[in-house]
């Protein structure tokens, strides 16, 4: 997975309401293939706090206790999130097919 694409998923977990601060920003445009495009676009129908999750878990690489901290939150409140993210972004990938 390509570093470029990695921060494009982590800037777009962390989009937050106007005066909130922000984990990371990407300034650059970011160029995606189609897999990519359809990963973002069904990352963004996620809750915000799911896709935080996965971000920080699976493309970030942060362990349990990390994303508990970074998000303050308990760790089984990152495994429920973890996981209600992943079934959720699988069913909107298969109904893309």
């Amino acid at each position: 997975m390509s570093g470029v694409f990695v921060a494009a998923v982590a800037a777009l977990a962390f989009e937050v309401a106007p005066g909130q601060h922000r984990l990371l920003r990407v300034e650059a445009p970011v160029p995606l293939d189609d897999d990519q495009r359809a990963l973002v676009a069904a990352l963004k129908e996620l809750p915000t706090r799911q896709r935080e999750a996965l971000v920080l878990r699976h493309w970030l690489g942060l362990r349990e206790a990390e994303i508990a901290a970074a998000m303050g939150i308990s760790c089984g409140a990152v495994k429920s999130h973890t996981s209600r993210g992943m079934a959720a972004l699988t069913r909107v990938l298969e109904e893309r097919r």
